[in-house]
C-alpha cells in the first residue's frame, strides 16, 4: 500500500520489528505522520474503526488494529494483530490461507452440513456516548451531597480519586438520574447496592478523597455503517451503553472498577 498513510504503516511496523505489542500515540503524532488528520478523526469513533477503509487499512497492513480510542485525551491506543477489514476481505483471506484439500472439501460440501460457511452476519456493533461532568460528591457532616441532576434515563460515572493509588470508578444506569442519588442517599434496608455504594462514598470523602459524578443522557448505537439513537428510556438500551462504558474502563485499565461482577468471587 502506498499513499497519504503509508508512513504510519512503516512506523507501526518498525515498532513491530522491535518487539512492541501495544502502543499509544496523540491524535497529533499520527496527523504529523500522515500530513494531517480530518476533522472526523477527532470525534467520530467509525473513523478509527478496523474496516477496509484507506486508513483502517494502513495499520491493518502492519498488522496492527485499533484496541481504543479516547477523544477526551486525543490519542489512539493500537494493539498487535490483524482486526476487522471488509467482510468480503476476511473471506477471501480464509479461503486463499486454507490448503488445497481444505477449500476443496468446503465446496464440495452440501450447505446444510455443518462445515458449510455460516450464513449469519458478524456481530460488529460500536456504542458511543459522552461524559458531561455533573459536579463533585461531598460530605456535609455525615451525608452525602451530589450535583443537581435532571429526572431523565441515563448513564452515570462515579470517580473516586486523590487518595494513594489508582483512581476507582462506579458505572451506573437508571431512568431516574436524580432519584438514583437520592437512593445512594438515603439507601433502603433492601437496597444492598445503594448501600455498599452510600458507604464507599462516606468511607473515601472522609478519608480525604474526592468524587466526581459525571452524566450521559444520549448514546448512539452503530452497526453495519448505519448510526441509530438509543432509546435509554428503555431498561435494555441504557444496560448495553453502561457495559459499553465498562468495557472501556476494563480496557484502560487506568483506574479500579468498583462494581462487582455477580458471581465473582
Amino acid at each position: 500500500m502506498a499513499g497519504k498513510y503509508q508512513p504510519l504503516t512503516e512506523h507501526l511496523a518498525s515498532l513491530a520489528s522491535n518487539g512492541r505489542q501495544r502502543v499509544v500515540m496523540e491524535f497529533a503524532e499520527v496527523s504529523a505522520l500522515v500530513g494531517g488528520l480530518p476533522p472526523s478523526a477527532y470525534h467520530a469513533r467509525q473513523w478509527w474503526a478496523n474496516s477496509s477503509l484507506t486508513q483502517a487499512v494502513a495499520w491493518r497492513e502492519a498488522d496492527w488494529h485499533v484496541d481504543q480510542v479516547d477523544f477526551a485525551r486525543e490519542r489512539v491506543r493500537y494493539a498487535r494483530g490483524k482486526v476487522g477489514g471488509s467482510r468480503t476481505s476476511r473471506t477471501r483471506e480464509h479461503v486463499s490461507s486454507s490448503p488445497p484439500n481444505d477449500r476443496e472439501h468446503v465446496s464440495s460440501s452440501p450447505p446444510n452440513e455443518s462445515t458449510a460457511e455460516p450464513n449469519d452476519p458478524d456481530v460488529d456493533v460500536r456504542v458511543r456516548l459522552t461524559w458531561h461532568r455533573a459536579g463533585p460528591v461531598t460530605n456535609d457532616q455525615g451525608k452525602l451531597v451530589f450535583p443537581p441532576l435532571t429526572r431523565s434515563p441515563g448513564i452515570y460515572r462515579l470517580t473516586f480519586s486523590r487518595l494513594t493509588g489508582q483512581p476507582r470508578v462506579y458505572i451506573g444506569e437508571s431512568d431516574d438520574l436524580r432519584r438514583r442519588t437520592g437512593n445512594y442517599r438515603n439507601p433502603g434496608p433492601t437496597q444492598q447496592t445503594s448501600q455498599r455504594i452510600h458507604q464507599e462514598l462516606i468511607s473515601h470523602l472522609a478519608a480525604g478523597g474526592t468524587v466526581t459524578m459525571s452524566v450521559a443522557t444520549s448514546a448512539v448505537i452503530e452497526a453495519g455503517g448505519e448510526t441509530t439513537q438509543l432509546p435509554l428510556t428503555r431498561k435494555t438500551a441504557r444496560v448495553l451503553a453502561e457495559h459499553a462504558a465498562l468495557g472501556l474502563a476494563y480496557l484502560g485499565s487506568e483506574a479500579a472498577i468498583v462494581n462487582r461482577d455477580r458471581g465473582a468471587e
